[in-house]
This record gives C-alpha cells, sequence and structure tokens, in this order.
C-alpha cells in the first residue's frame, strides 16, 4: 500500500520545474523550499510512512494554515471595520472563513487539480478546502508571515467578496432572522413605515420587527431595507 503510494506521489511530482509554475501561477510569487508545498497537496488519504516513521500528509500544515487565516482575516476586518462590535466581526469573519469559500478558491485557482489523493477519493469541499489552508501554512513557513498575508488579501479574499453582492457581504441580518425563525417555527413580522420627520427629499424609513407579537428589534434607515436590516440586527443581538 505504502508503496503504491509513493509511486504515485514521485510520478505526480516527477517536474519540480512544472509545479513551481503552477505554484506561483496560483500564489502570485515563487516558492523558495518546493518540498513545503508538495507537503500541503498530500490529503491524508494519501498519507505514506517515511523511513524514520513519520507520516507524510498535510494535516500539520492545514492546522498551521487555518491559524494565520484566521489571525489575517481577522487583522483585515479589525482595521476595516473600525465601528463594529467584537460579535459583529466574528459573524463576518465566518462569511469569508468557511469551507464554501476555500472551495470556491481552490477550483478557481486550479489547487484542486493538483491534490495527491487516494484514487477513488471524491474531492469533497472538506478536502479542497483543506488544501488551502495547507498552502498557506506552506507559504508561511517558505516565505514568512508578509507573504502569506499578501496571498490571503490579494488572492484569497477578493475571491470571497465576489462570490456575494458587496452591500450584502457585510451581514444580511434579515436574512439570517427569517431563516432563524423558519427553523424555530417562531411568528415574525415586519412594520415599516416613513418616519414623520421624513420628507421627500431625504426619506427616512423606521421599522419594527415583531416576534411572537412582542417588538424585539426597531431600527431606521434611509430606505426600507436599511430599516428592516437594522431592526433585524437588533433582534438578532437581543437573542445572543
Amino acid at each position: 500500500m505504502h508503496k503504491s503510494i509513493k509511486a504515485l506521489v514521485s510520478i505526480f511530482y516527477c517536474s519540480n520545474s512544472g509545479l513551481r509554475k503552477k505554484l506561483k501561477k496560483i500564489i502570485g510569487f515563487n516558492p523558495l523550499n518546493i518540498e513545503y508545498y508538495k507537503l500541503a497537496l498530500i490529503h491524508k488519504s494519501a498519507s505514506f510512512v517515511s523511513s524514520d516513521g513519520t507520516t507524510i500528509n498535510n494535516e500539520r500544515l492545514e492546522f498551521l494554515g487555518d491559524a494565520v487565516l484566521g489571525m489575517t482575516v481577522a487583522e483585515y476586518l479589525y482595521n476595516k471595520y473600525p465601528d463594529m462590535t467584537e460579535g459583529e466581526l466574528t459573524k463576518i469573519r465566518s462569511r469569508y472563513v468557511n469551507g464554501t469559500n476555500l472551495e470556491k478558491f481552490s477550483k478557481d485557482s486550479g489547487i484542486d487539480k493538483i491534490i495527491v489523493t487516494r484514487a477513488n477519493l471524491r474531492k469533497s469541499i472538506h478536502l479542497t478546502g483543506d488544501a488551502v489552508e495547507a498552502l498557506i501554512g506552506a507559504i508561511f513557513l517558505d516565505r514568512g508571515f508578509g507573504k502569506a498575508k499578501l496571498f490571503i488579501i490579494n488572492k484569497f479574499l477578493p475571491s470571497c467578496i465576489s462570490v456575494q453582492n458587496r452591500n450584502n457581504a457585510i451581514y444580511n441580518f434579515k436574512s439570517e432572522l427569517i431563516e432563524w425563525c423558519q427553523h424555530k417555527k417562531i411568528d415574525f413580522r415586519y412594520d415599516t413605515i416613513l418616519h414623520p420627520t421624513s420628507n421627500n427629499h431625504r426619506p427616512l424609513f423606521i421599522s419594527n420587527i415583531y416576534i411572537n407579537d412582542r417588538i424585539m428589534g426597531v431600527g431606521v434607515g434611509r430606505s426600507k431595507k436599511d430599516a428592516e436590516q437594522a431592526a433585524s440586527r437588533e433582534a438578532l443581538y437581543a437573542f445572543q
């Protein structure tokens, strides 16, 4: 078993120069120590044991890359949204760093095409997403935190943002609240009207969200949508 896997890895990486070209296209710069990247692309299903008894796969690099990714995105959001609370920043981060976005980036960048797995293993969302985190870990070890950070901000984050409408990329509180109420089978309704101080030139809306006939959130905005988003946000935090 181990011999067949070793043969697969050996054939797959027969040309370091070819792999370097693929990696440069994906990460945007030249890798120095190619061995880190080889390791990042070996899924645990294709694990083999080295001569010193070490199990060879990308799980440890995935662990490292996950930490680097989380810290980088946290710093990015902290600086980008100075008025947001810790809870809001945490929710936004979860919208960036998740299996769906990791899988999308893996496919868009071509990482999924160069992952080494057991021959009959389907390349699942977790498999391809884990490889992205392992690749970040490899960049960190090879080129340092600065390069890993550049890769995340210049390559990964733009891919995440393009998935969503820019206005909803931060967070769609109304959708979240509706989904929560429907899941819990709780009655809810919005009562949104023009604010008494509103005028034709600068309309102002006020929205009340009723949950089980109790007002659980009040929001104000220049549009009906903004007012309902604000009310939904207040209601969600009331239930936290």
